[in-house]
C-alpha cells in the first residue's frame, strides 16, 4: 500500500509533510533557512499502524495550520485497518455523494461483497466531517435484538442508568451530538435496526446512520447503494498481464496472494488461471481473498481446478476473523 497518498490527504494547503523515512534522508542536509516540526504520530486511513509525521517549516511561508485530517482528529471507535483498500474507487465516490445527500445511507449486497470494508473506508473518508466522530456498531455477534440500543451506547462508552430505559438515556446523549454511527450486519436484526434507526433519526436531528446489510432496512428517508462485485477479467480472452492487474478483482487477489506467500507473482503461465478464479467467484471480495490465501499450499493451477468444491476450498481465513469472514459456506 503507498504511504504518500494518505499522507498528502492529511495536510491542509500549502502545508509540506514528510514521513519518518523522509526526514531522516533529508533532515542533514536543509537550507538554513528551512527546518522541521515534530508533529508525532498519527493514524491514517488504510494504514495498518500510525506514522510519524513531520512538517517542514520555511521562512516566510505559512507554518501553522489547523490539526492534521488523520484518525486522531476527530473521536472514533474505526479499527486500524491491516490490509489494504484494493480498487473500489469508483464505488467509494459514488457512497460519498450519497451519504452528503440522506441521513440514513444502507449498503446492501450478498455475503462477502464487501459492505463492511466499504462502509469502514467511507466512516473513514469522512470522519472529519462529524465533530462528534464515528462509532461502529459491530452488530454480527448480537443474536437478541432488544440489545441494539445496548449496543450501540456501549460503543459510545455511555453507562447504564438505573430504571431508565438505555434508549432514552442514548437519545438524550445523541441529540446534541453531529456524528455519524456505522451499524454493521444489520440483515439478521432488520426489524429492531430499522426501528432504532427510524427513533434516531427522529428525535436527533444531527445525527446520520451507515448501514451495512444483506437487505435494505425498509424505512423512510432511507438511501440504499447495492455493492457490486469487483471488475474481472473475460477469462476466454487472451488478456496481456499488465491489462489484467487493471481489473480490480485480480489486484485483490494478486495483493492478498502475495500477502500469504510473498514470492508469489503471476506470469505468462499462471494469468489463465487467476483470471479463471476471478471469473468464477464472480469478483467477490471475501471469496478472493479466501482464495488468495490458499496459495501458501497450493498452485494457483490447482485452485483454479479444485472450484468446484468451493465450499471445502474457500475455508481457513484469519483465525482472528469473525466465522463469516473465514469461510463462504453461509454466505
Amino acid at each position: 500500500m503507498c504511504t504518500a497518498p494518505r499522507i498528502c490527504a492529511a495536510g491542509h494547503g500549502g502545508q509540506v509533510l514528510l514521513s519518518q523515512t523522509t526526514c531522516d534522508l533529508v533532515q542533514n542536509d536543509l537550507p538554513a533557512e528551512v527546518s522541521l516540526r515534530d508533529l508525532g504520530e498519527h493514524r491514517l486511513k488504510d494504514l495498518p499502524r500510525p506514522e510519524h509525521l513531520f512538517q517542514l517549516v520555511i521562512a516566510g511561508l505559512p507554518q501553522d495550520f489547523p490539526p492534521l485530517k488523520s484518525l486522531d482528529a476527530r473521536p472514533n471507535n474505526l479499527p486500524l485497518q491491516l490490509t489494504s483498500f484494493v480498487g473500489r474507487e469508483q464505488e467509494l465516490a459514488e457512497v460519498k455523494r450519497l451519504l452528503f445527500g440522506t441521513r440514513l445511507l444502507t449498503l446492501t449486497g450478498s455475503g462477502g461483497a464487501g459492505k463492511t470494508r466499504l462502509a469502514l473506508e467511507l466512516a473513514a473518508d469522512v470522519l472529519d466531517i462529524y465533530p462528534h466522530g464515528a462509532w461502529l456498531i459491530e452488530l454480527a455477534p448480537l443474536s437478541d435484538p432488544s440489545l441494539v440500543p445496548q449496543t450501540v451506547a456501549s460503543a459510545l462508552g455511555l453507562r447504564a442508568e438505573e430504571r431508565r430505559p438505555v434508549l432514552d438515556t442514548l437519545l438524550d446523549y445523541l441529540r446534541h451530538k453531529e456524528l455519524l454511527l456505522v451499524l454493521d450486519n444489520c440483515e439478521h436484526l432488520i426489524e429492531a435496526c430499522a426501528q432504532f434507526a427510524t427513533t434516531v433519526l427522529r428525535q436527533c436531528a444531527h445525527i446520520t446512520i451507515l448501514a451495512s446489510s444483506r437487505e435494505s432496512l425498509g424505512i423512510d428517508g432511507e438511501t440504499s447503494y447495492r455493492v457490486p462485485s469487483m471488475q474481472i477479467p473475460n477469462p476466454n480472452a487472451q488478456v496481456p498481464i499488465e491489462m489484467l492487474t487493471q481489473y480490480d478483482a485480480v489486484k485483490l487477489f494478486i495483493e492478498r496472494a502475495a500477502a500469504a506467500l510473498p514470492s508469489f507473482t503471476v506470469n505468462n503461465a499462471t494469468a489463465t488461471a487467476v483470471a479463471q478464479i476471478c471469473h468464477r467467484f464472480d469478483g467477490i471480495p471475501l471469496a478472493l481473498e479466501l482464495a488468495a490465501a490458499r496459495v501458501k499450499g497450493m498452485k494457483v493451477e490447482q485452485i483454479m481446478q479444485r472450484l468446484d468444491d468451493r465450499f471445502r476450498l474457500l475455508t481457513g481465513g484469519s483465525r482472528t476473523a469473525l466465522p463469516r469472514h473465514q469461510t463462504l459456506r453461509d454466505d
